[in-house]
């Protein structure tokens, strides 16, 4: 196999005070995702003899007023089909600030550090180490917070999140409860509104126990004056104040938070999100890796991760965990994972995923898919039927 290339990290443009912050708090999603930060190349105009094409890479062209120095690495960056995206203070200046032969692209408008988490993760998004659906699911009792749970969603459905809220996200005609837990297995980060009354309903219970045995991260929002105890560990407690909500009102049934609060919140989804998914990935590979173990096989842990293994024939096949619901079998979405199957000598892919709680018509649509596509989705608990065929 191939050695294993750089994921590439350009910035052109003006000199922004935020970028050294941005690096570090992107070395730290990357390191949540158990990736070496060795992997990783920085590369600015004095160094950018150092690109490499066919390498995952990404540029921020950070734009004040336009300046002539950049051009002809970003026309070159713009042939290789390099994603870029232009960062500006403000979207109302972007013309101003914004080369004209980049300015087709949709901008990122970085107002102050609470956008940073939001621009890390679309950098991760970009060179394919997070999944490009945003997914998240709010977990609220109505009688108590039904309010600030419609804000939310409003809120962060703005920012590019696909919110599932129970009252706005089931069509008529679904079986309720069938489609929530379908949701929620397929959700990258769960925000939890822990009312007083939250563990009094048989329904959130269940959600929060779902939530915790599939390691899935829950950012826990707790109301002024309540304690929690039992958290599991990615649970993530935000204990909030009487500040926080407007005019200091967090118990009527028309209660909001502030806009600050509400900025805040979406940050620390955004920071959550990765070691969410990385844990679950991280799961399903323990399982794979030990019931292979336990059949005789000797499992190989690719960087990517990716597991490869030799069938008794010799054979090899490569192995894809997946997080969630397996959609149109994109390989995690993950152009560099592809390319590194492809190299690799595997005869067969596989995609293991946990069908507990997807709905049976989804699994009756994989199981269909299987017939025709070269892919094959096996179920974490199908492993002794797998191997067995090997």
């Amino acid at each position: 196999m191939a050695s294993h290339s750089k994921y590439q990290f350009i910035v052109l443009g003006d000199t922004n005070p935020h970028i050294r912050e941005i690096k570090l708090i992107f070395l730290e999603r990357v390191k949540d995702l158990g990736i070496n930060i060795a992997n990783i190349a920085f590369i600015d105009r004095n160094n950018f003899e150092q690109y490499k094409g066919n390498s995952p890479t990404v540029c921020l062209y950070f734009g004040n007023s336009i300046k002539q120095e950049d051009l002809s690495e970003l026309n070159f960056l713009l042939t290789e089909a390099v994603f870029i995206l232009p960062v500006v203070e403000s979207l109302n200046t972007f013309n101003n600030a914004i080369p004209l032969l980049i300015r087709g692209i949709n901008g990122f408008e970085l107002a102050n550090q609470g956008n940073i988490e939001a621009l890390v993760g679309r950098i991760m998004e970009a060179l394919s180490l997070l999944r490009l659906s945003r997914r998240l699911f709010i977990s609220y009792r109505r009688i108590e917070s039904r309010s600030v749970a419609i804000q939310l969603y409003e809120h962060l459905d703005a920012s590019g999140f696909d919110v599932f809220l129970d009252t706005h996200s089931i069509r008529p005609g679904e079986p309720f409860q069938e489609e929530l837990w379908h949701r929620l297995v397929d959700t990258d980060i769960v925000v939890l509104l822990h009312t007083p009354g939250f563990l009094g309903s048989e329904w959130t219970r269940e959600e929060l126990a779902k939530a915790s045995a599939m390691s899935i991260g829950i950012l826990q929002l707790i109301w002024p004056g309540h304690t929690i105890d039992d958290m599991s560990s990615l649970c993530f407690p935000k204990y909030l104040k009487d500040s926080d909500f407007v005019a200091g009102n967090y118990t009527s049934a028309n209660t909001s938070m502030t806009d600050d609060v509400i900025s805040a919140i979406t940050s620390d989804v955004e920071a959550l999100r990765a070691r969410s998914l990385a844990a679950r990935q991280d799961n399903i590979i323990k399982e794979f890796m030990s019931a292979a173990l336990a059949y005789g096989f000797s499992p190989v842990l690719q960087p990517e991760k990716f597991i490869t293994l030799h069938k008794k024939s010799g054979e090899e096949v490569s192995v894809i965990p997946t997080v969630g619901v397996p959609h149109a079998f994109t390989y995690n979405q993950s152009e560099e994972l592809v390319k590194k199957i492809r190299e690799s000598k595997s005869t067969a892919v596989y995609i293991v995923y946990d069908h507990r709680n997807i709905r049976e018509k989804w699994q009756a649509h994989l199981a269909w898919l299987d017939v025709y596509l070269p892919v094959k989705a096996v179920k974490v608990t199908d492993l002794d039927t797998l191997f067995n065929s090997f």
